[in-house]
């Protein structure tokens, strides 16, 4: 449902589900995504984008830092046998490349390591979403998986943020220069002056 698309207050409190956040005197809690903890402060403001699910049990809000980490949540309640709770904790145990690496490599072993994901549905999310993954354009994420690309694109990340950039907003631009390279860049800097210039533009 669209009915929230997105919340931005002040963090009034944080849990091992989720967090508050207080909007105009309204308290909202959301379960979140591994990199909305990352980013949430006691008493800071925050924006998050939002999904509004409404189940048997009730309505239940979700939040994400990025369109790309709530339309993966969309996906993953795709698959047979995963309900709103269990996407979630998918996305609250794993980092976000870390679902999409385990789902194209099909190592299903990792997402064994979500409490409440056993080895049936860890193989079902495996074999059904590999293709979809790939239509979205995530699949090119997987192409980080070595060793030398990891340090090369942590390398970045950590150059943006010396210059005053978030890993929020530097992730979807690295991914962009990718994206539309088709490949990761041959050098760091490289890397670095397209991520530049995609931040610049946006």
């Amino acid at each position: 449902m669209r009915l929230l698309y997105s919340l931005e207050g002040k963090v009034s409190s944080i849990d091992s589900e989720g967090i508050g956040i207080e909007v105009g005197g309204i308290g909202f809690f959301l379960m979140c995504s591994k990199s909305v903890f990352r980013e949430a402060s006691s008493e800071e403001n925050i924006r998050v984008l939002t999904c509004l699910q409404v189940s048997d049990a009730g309505p239940a809000l979700f939040g994400f830092m990025d369109k790309e980490e709530r339309l993966l949540f969309h996906l993953l309640l795709k698959v047979r046998g995963v309900g709103s709770k269990v996407a979630i904790a998918i996305m609250r145990t794993l980092d976000f490349r870390e679902i999409i690496n385990s789902i194209t490599s099909a190592r299903s072993s990792v997402l064994c390591q979500v409490p409440g994901v056993g080895k049936k549905t860890a193989e079902r999310l495996c074999f059904e979403l590999k293709q979809n993954i790939e239509k979205t354009g995530f699949g090119i994420i997987s192409d980080m998986a070595s060793t030398d690309s990891d340090d090369q694109v942590m390398f970045v990340y950590q150059a943006l943020e010396t210059l005053g950039f978030t890993r929020v907003e530097s992730r979807p631009a690295v991914s962009r220069v990718i994206d539309r390279l088709g490949k990761i860049p041959g050098s760091p800097e490289d890397l670095l002056r397209e991520a530049l210039s995609e931040l610049r533009r946006n």
